[in-house]
């Protein structure tokens, strides 16, 4: 909703009163940035992302349950891994005071904390619901 209404301000005093923003391009950025690590751990959860399950479906419960504990183990991993690198990248542009490109000249450690913060949600998602057992390609309840 906010990169919505910053979009429709942005529209409204460029085509309207002529007056462009400098800073709407930005803050829409850094917010739908924002908005795609955060959602990541909900979609998980919901069993939104993709999921190649053509050769488990077939499978027993037991076989299934097995080998979604280990795909989310490595999710887990993965997730961590990410978040770790970012939350480096993002504590380097922070001593360093790196800023972005554009006319805002915004703090980038802002931005790229979204990367630590997600990351470190969908790790904790897929451990939780590899301990919980729950199956790949299944939303929120375990089967």
């Amino acid at each position: 909703m906010v990169v919505c209404a910053i979009t429709f301000y942005e529209v409204v005093a460029r085509y309207l009163f002529n007056a462009p923003t400098t800073w709407s391009i930005d803050i829409s950025t850094y917010a739908m940035f924002w908005a795609c690590f955060l959602g990541g751990a909900y979609t998980l959860r919901e069993g939104g992302h993709v999921a190649v399950d053509v050769v488990v479906r077939g499978l027993d419960d037991t076989y299934r349950r097995s080998i979604s504990r280990f795909v989310f183990g490595l999710v887990a991993l993965f997730a961590g891994l990410v978040a770790w690198r970012g939350g480096l990248a993002c504590v380097d542009a922070y001593e360093v005071g790196e800023v972005t490109m554009s006319v805002l000249r915004f703090p980038l450690y802002v931005p790229m904390l979204a990367v630590p913060v997600g990351g470190t949600l969908i790790a904790a998602q897929a451990l939780m619901m590899a301990t919980k057992g729950q199956i790949v390609g299944s939303s929120g309840e375990s089967a």
